[in-house]
């Protein structure tokens, strides 16, 4: 006896916050979300504060400041690879490809 066809299309529940963030922060997508705040955090830096550390002296504010300016690009480029991966036809170790959705496409029933 064979096991039931399970339809591509059908909705399974989300994936549990904390195996999203799990994912989120390992391997590839760590690499992705670093590289994202470095550009986006010089940017910011360059644009906000580099003339406060060029010429102010350096403060314990200062510092705050100048971490936040590449962390909070880091933490909003995790969070969206987590939200990402909540969804439930997503999965943190691999990524749909074209025959992926070659398959999907001929599964599905011709539309009228």
């Amino acid at each position: 006896m064979s096991l039931p066809e399970q339809d591509p299309r059908a909705k399974t529940p989300p994936v549990a916050w904390s195996v999203a963030l799990r994912g989120a922060v390992r391997g590839k997508a760590v690499a992705q979300t670093t590289t994202a705040a470095l550009i986006v955090g010089s940017t910011l830096f360059m644009v906000n504060l580099y003339s406060q550390v060029r010429e102010a002296p350096f403060t314990w504010a200062l510092t705050a400041r100048v971490a936040l300016t590449f962390l909070v690009p880091w933490f909003n480029a995790t969070m969206g690879i987590v939200i990402g991966l909540r969804k439930s036809d997503a999965s943190p170790h691999r990524r749909p490809g074209p025959a992926d959705r070659a398959t999907l496409q001929e599964s599905a029933p011709p539309s009228p």
